[in-house]
This record gives structure tokens, sequence and C-alpha cells, in this order.
């Protein structure tokens, strides 16, 4: 956790330290999206397609191809049908927070650009029933998407593939896919 933390105020740093020479083509965005997250592997032998949300900041500079971005991450996969744990109340949907820390690298290209995106970061999984408490583990992501223009803002469409370590007495690794439209201002 201390390692992840550290990573990631290194980036910044190196970010903002390449972009302050050139301050007036630095380069950043706020980014709002959502969309359908789904589970893969043997998480959707318990778990059905949800919903996804995310918000961003993304940091870097204009002649460069590599920037930085930090996301917030909201998940929730609904229980397939008749697998409720027998004897709780509740959904059993589970919830997926995070908050992440990714490099990412944009193509060339005029009104379309591709980019590849990966990194890591802190995520929190809750299972809806009762007794469940929140726990936090550490995941990494990577996933593609392309951006281009929507009128006055930039929009973009990606997936991710999240792998979440946790110890299999706490349910074993967990694996998604969220598909994400989404607005970067």
């Amino acid at each position: 956790m201390k390692r992840i933390s550290q990573l990631l105020t290194m980036a910044f740093i190196g970010v903002i330290t390449v972009s302050a020479p050139s301050a007036a083509q630095k380069s950043y965005a706020l980014g709002i999206g959502g969309g359908a997250a789904i589970p893969v592997g043997t998480m959707s032998d318990t778990q059905k397609t949800g919903v996804n949300g995310l918000v961003s900041l993304a940091l870097g500079v204009a002649e460069l191809p590599i920037g930085v971005r930090i996301d917030g991450i909201y998940n929730n996969l609904p229980r397939s049908k008749g697998t409720l744990p027998v004897g709780s109340t509740g959904t059993s949907s589970l919830r997926i927070l995070g908050v992440l820390g990714n490099a990412v690298y944009a193509f060339s290209g005029t009104s379309v650009k591709t980019y590849l995106i990966a990194g890591g970061g802190l995520y929190n999984t809750r299972l809806d029933v009762d007794g469940a408490k929140s726990e936090n583990h550490l995941g990494l992501n990577s996933g593609a998407g392309m951006t281009f223009g929507f009128g006055p803002i930039a929009s973009f469409i990606e997936a991710r593939y999240h792998f979440i370590s946790r110890q299999q007495a706490q349910g074993g690794v967990l694996h998604f896919v969220p598909i994400t439209f989404g607005f970067m201002f």
C-alpha cells in the first residue's frame, strides 16, 4: 500500500516537472463515464453483468504520447439468480470501489486517437449480505480505448481488465471487465 502511494506520488511529480517548462502547452482533463461491468472467470459463476462509474484526472503534455491518469471507480455486479447464500438477506450484489493510478500511451491520430492504459491501485470490495464487511485489496488493470471529438468536449470509450488479488480464504482473485463511455472536459 505504501509502495503504491509512493509510486503514484513519483509519477505525479514527474508529470508536473515535465509540464512545468511548457506551462502554456500543459494538458489536463477531468473525465466522467459509465457503462457495463462484466464478470469474467470464476466470478461469472456467481455474479452477472452490472454497472460501472468512473471519474478521472488525466495529466500530460501535448507533445508527448505518454500521460498519467488517476481514476476513481465504482462497480456493482448483481448476484446471479438463485445463488443467494442460505439464510442471508440482502441483494448479494458485489460492490467494488477503487482508486487507481495509470500510465496512458496515446497513438497519434487526427479526429480519433487510440490509447493503451495500464496501472494499479487499491480496491475496496463488499458483498451485500448480512454481516459482510468491506475489504481492501491491491489490484492491477490494463486495457485500450479511443478518444474522439464530441462537440466542444472529447469523448472516450474504453475496456479494461481488472485483476484484484485476494487470498483464497477471502473468495479468491476477482476478474472483471468494465466497458465505459464518457466525456473529458
